[in-house]
């Protein structure tokens, strides 16, 4: 019994950063390239390198579209970031697109890109695989993702600084670190705010008579400041009826009304991965997931459409383009964000493939990355040449993520096989050793089904 009890709590007896390092010979601190080349919001993953002139055509599009300023027309409600490379949509750099656009945003609250006229946020939802048929099921993601990003604590942060009740002393001292001052209540306390009665009090009465629901009025004033606490005390407890019957009214109408009251001018809602949501839905489901859509983004009764406040970036490629076209133009969606024929590029960002001019800077950044500060072969290819890079464009099509996963593997190789430099001959060798692709899953059945009739209240 001893025996066991030391067993399952031993501890391992070499750290795991106390490893040798197999790609110090070639001057690297780990493998510059990830073995999975994805975004986890949040994680370590979220920090992968990006270049900004490699997209640079991209984020002035996205920023004609999506960002509001005193000397352009209005932003759009609805716009698309158009993936060509792919007809299913992964490895071109999307996810890493989005979430780059969000921390510029964010970083500042959208100053830098809208300037002192505006205040922005941006959020970044990721639809879960065969969980978010459904519009209430997205707004419940929309929700989430305002949450876990820290726009909803900003807002309430924001509210508790134009309250009056905390002096100005006070307030100076929170500008470099808001999350650890004006968003802790214990620091606040500290510095002798009543948080519990006065401050929170305050702020849920000018949520009511700003419109928002008392019950998340509440939560919000005594919560919404600190993500970990607004979750627990309030998004846990929601459960999937009252998202149905009540998701789209938290989503669409208080909260837009928290944002507004705490001074925001524009929410940008940056939708990744739309395939997850279109292909896992019917005929039907489609139909009134496109006029929900419509209803909730451009001329329903909802607090939104009343301020144009959110503004929806749907990432797609040709193949969901093809799934939404006959019902965006059903709910006559075309006419405020043309999907397809001659207005679609009005409306949207073209995402296209590498080409040699742009896959070597990427693949510097990644190299560098893994480098000392101090190293002579910063801003090299070595140890590849431009002929391995060339072959791993080719050999990828031009998708990132596809020529980043086999340059991972070509580093591995590189290791076990003690070669010295790695060339066009090496990566074509490591090319024919992977394992054979996945094939692609069936399609849903697309049989056509009866008319839908939607339910605008978001039950659909």
């Amino acid at each position: 019994m001893a025996g066991e009890a030391a067993d399952w709590l031993r501890r391992p007896q070499v750290p795991p950063s106390s490893k040798e390092n197999p790609f110090e010979r070639f001057g690297f601190s780990r493998n510059p390239f990830p073995s999975k080349p994805s975004v986890v919001i949040g994680s370590e993953g979220d920090t992968l390198p990006y270049l900004p002139t490699l997209r640079a055509q991209e984020e002035q599009r996205f920023e004609e579209l999506m960002i509001p300023r005193p000397d352009r027309s209005t932003s759009r409600a609805i716009a698309f970031l158009m993936d060509y490379a792919t007809r299913r949509g992964r490895g071109i750099g999307k996810t890493v697109f989005l979430n780059h656009q969000r921390k510029r945003i964010m970083s500042d609250l959208g100053r830098s890109l809208a300037g002192d006229s505006y205040v922005l946020f941006a959020v970044h939802i990721l639809p879960l695989p065969g969980g978010s048929r459904k519009f209430w099921q997205v707004a419940r993601l929309i929700a989430e993702g305002m949450s876990e990003q820290g726009a909803i604590a900003r807002a309430l942060w924001r509210l508790r600084a134009f309250s009056t009740i905390i002096p100005n002393e006070i307030l100076s001292q929170t500008a470099d670190n808001p999350e650890d001052t004006i968003g802790n209540d214990a620091w606040l306390r500290k510095q002798g705010v009543d948080v519990d009665f006065q401050l929170a009090s305050y702020i849920r009465t000018e949520l009511i008579q700003g419109g928002v629901r008392p019950e998340v009025a509440k939560a919000l004033a005594y919560f919404g400041h600190d993500p970990f606490a607004w979750w627990g005390s309030f998004l846990a407890h929601q459960t999937d009826s009252s998202w149905r019957n009540e998701g789209t009214k938290l989503v669409f109408d208080d909260l837009v009304r928290l944002f507004i009251l705490a001074g925001f001018s524009k929410g940008l809602l940056l939708v990744d991965e739309v395939e997850k949501i279109v292909t896992e839905q019917n005929m039907q489901e489609r139909r009134t997931f496109v006029d929900l859509i419509r209803y909730y983004f451009i001329d329903g009764s909802c607090e939104n459409t009343r301020h144009d406040f959110y503004s929806l970036f749907l990432t797609i490629h040709p193949y969901v383009q093809e799934l939404l076209v006959p019902h965006w133009e059903a709910a006559g969606l075309d006419r405020f964000a043309a999907l397809s024929r001659e207005f679609a590029q009005e409306y949207t960002v073209y995402f296209h493939p590498l080409n040699q001019e742009s896959a070597e800077p990427l693949v510097r950044v990644y190299l560098d990355a893994a480098r000392p500060s101090e190293s002579p072969q910063r801003e090299l290819l070595t140890p590849f040449d431009r002929r391995a890079v060339e072959e791993a464009l080719v050999r990828s099509g031009g998708v990132p993520g596809k020529m980043l996963e086999l340059l991972h593997h070509a580093m591995e190789r590189a290791v076990d096989k003690q070669w010295s430099s790695i060339g066009a001959e090496q990566i074509h060798q490591v090319f024919q050793d992977r394992p054979p692709e996945q094939p692609e899953d069936e399609e849903i059945s697309t049989t056509q089904l009866p008319p839908a009739h939607p339910d605008l209240r978001g039950n659909g």
